[in-house]
């Protein structure tokens, strides 16, 4: 199988068992809403991203840089691996420690503190757990991730589901979440010990790894990517924290549960970009017009496709919102997310302008680029907070993701990879502002009854006209795209390149 070839393979693997994963998560989420509610949720919340935040510090960089090294010398997997966990162990340890001084400093309640330290626990379950997903990408054996993702899912599921029922409520969740970790660990650790390796500390050659690939070595070889990735995942998750210590246990609810949807849909941006790279390291290896070329093209579709996704959510907030939350007590998450939604396009530029710069080699502007938006993040969440409260929150979320974008843009632009952004934008933005005035202008004109407005959708008059507005925008849409040539016939050989088999 070609090289290509099985990067497209383990990308619809991984993209299986994270689709799954995200999908029994969101069901989880419509069961917990009206039971919690938004103090409940507004813990939960809170739990969840400040253990994300600190398994990301824990997991010091490391993923890539993990398969990186074993792909280069397989012989040393178990000296590699072995110093990785020595260095996210100690990590995680910092990290609980922190958790425990955090919750006591700022007061939180009994069962605040406890759903927050039993959630920690899982940064230690899954740093390991990431570790060994690692080992496995670089032995192309990423089919037992997707198992032990697939059976963590079920089982998260599952469990949350039947403790919620027997009126566990929040801490049932949380046990939930826990268990599955330990769950997706135990699943994928004899497979990873049986179909990767070898597992010896000497290479063929006698040579000992500890000595070469020591947590000193592992240490120094993160740095960059663990200062970078703390800074990102701190602007974009911190807000977050935030609400909870400035107002309280409700309104951070509600901002989670408005925000969840932007998280759920940055998935698709993430995978495709994660499909796009090799072939793209490929072209920019030969020639650097062809990478920029390429990357133009990536460029149009990513936009082409999340800035309609983007609207239509914003458009459909309301019954989004209305499905999860049964007792009508979050209404104020529907204007959340039609804000914050506004994200998932800013975040798809910037995972493309992300692959070019590392295509040139230029990875080390993205501390800059992170330790940046995340000043720019808590800065305005300390100014608009205080006045606006979840609001505030969601507008400093997407001045942030657009300050990466600008950020990335720039220093893009003083490489050879030069790519017309304003060209990929603009055509799309044009073709979907027509597309809706045109649909909300026949809606108006042939269904006055439906009450169309420009900023919902109608389900008001029923699942009928809110479908058939949606339809008809998407045709229009995508006439649209055409007629402007945002996207042409040869653009398909960006997909095409991504599976057509060639020689390792």
């Amino acid at each position: 199988m070609g090289s290509t070839r099985i990067i497209a393979k383990n990308t619809l693997l991984l993209s299986l068992g994270l689709l799954v994963g995200r999908v029994l998560a969101f069901l989880v989420l419509k069961k917990m809403t009206p039971i919690l509610g938004p103090d409940g949720l507004g813990i939960w919340g809170v739990a969840t991203d400040l253990t994300t935040i600190l398994l990301v510090v824990a997991n010091y960089g490391l993923g890539t840089l993990i398969t990186r090294e074993v792909a280069r010398s397989r012989g040393m997997t178990l000296p590699i691996l072995w110093s990785a966990l020595r260095v996210r162990w100690a990590m995680g340890a910092l990290c609980y420690l922190f958790l425990i001084g955090y919750v006591d400093a700022m007061g939180f309640g009994a069962l605040a503190r406890a759903a927050v330290l039993l959630t920690g626990v899982g940064v230690f379950l899954e740093a390991t757990s990431m570790a060994c997903d690692a080992v496995l990408q670089a032995h192309d054996r990423v089919e037992y991730q997707t198992y032990g993702q697939l059976i963590s899912a079920a089982i998260y599921f599952g469990l949350a589901v039947w403790l919620l029922a027997a009126g566990q409520g929040l801490m049932g969740v949380i046990w939930a979440n826990v268990i599955s970790r330990l769950a997706r660990l135990v699943v994928m650790v004899p497979l990873m010990l049986l179909r990767s390796g070898p597992w010896r500390w000497r290479d063929e050659n006698g040579t000992d790894g500890r000595a070469l690939f020591g947590w000193r070595w592992m240490l120094r070889l993160g740095l960059p990517l663990f200062l970078s990735t703390t800074f990102g995942i701190l602007y974009y998750k911190v807000d977050t924290v935030m609400l909870m210590g400035f107002v309280g246990e409700a309104a951070t609810g509600i901002y989670v549960l408005g925000h969840r949807a932007l998280d759920v849909l940055l998935m698709a941006p993430n995978i495709f970009a994660t499909a796009l790279f090799p072939a793209l390291a490929r072209y920019g290896a030969v020639s650097q017009e062809d990478a920029a070329r390429m990357g133009e093209r990536a460029l149009r579709y990513m936009v082409a496709t999340t800035l309609p996704l983007t609207l239509f959510f914003m458009l459909a907030a309301g019954p989004i919102i209305q499905w999860l939350d049964r007792a009508h007590e979050f209404p104020d998450s529907i204007p959340v997310l039609q804000v914050v939604i506004w994200g998932l396009p800013f975040q798809a530029i910037n995972t493309i302008l992300n692959r070019l710069l590392i295509t040139v080699g230029r990875e080390r502007v993205f501390v800059r680029i992170a330790l940046a938006c995340m000043l720019v993040n808590v800065g305005l969440n300390l100014l608009l907070i205080p006045r606006y409260v979840y609001y505030g929150a969601a507008a400093a979320t997407i001045v942030s993701l657009g300050t990466s974008t600008v950020l990335h843009w720039y220093f893009l632009r003083r490489t050879a990879l030069q790519v017309p952004l304003r060209r990929s934008v603009a055509g799309a933005t044009l073709a979907l502002l027509l597309a809706w005035a045109v649909a909300g202008a026949l809606a108006r004109l042939v269904f006055p009854g439906w009450g169309t407005d420009w900023r919902v959708l109608p389900l008001h008059a029923g699942w009928g006209p809110f479908a058939a507005m949606a339809a008809v925008s998407l045709l229009l849409y995508a006439g649209a795209v055409l007629s402007l040539r945002v996207l042409r016939a040869d653009d398909l050989r960006l997909l095409v390149s991504l599976f057509h088999r060639e020689d390792t």
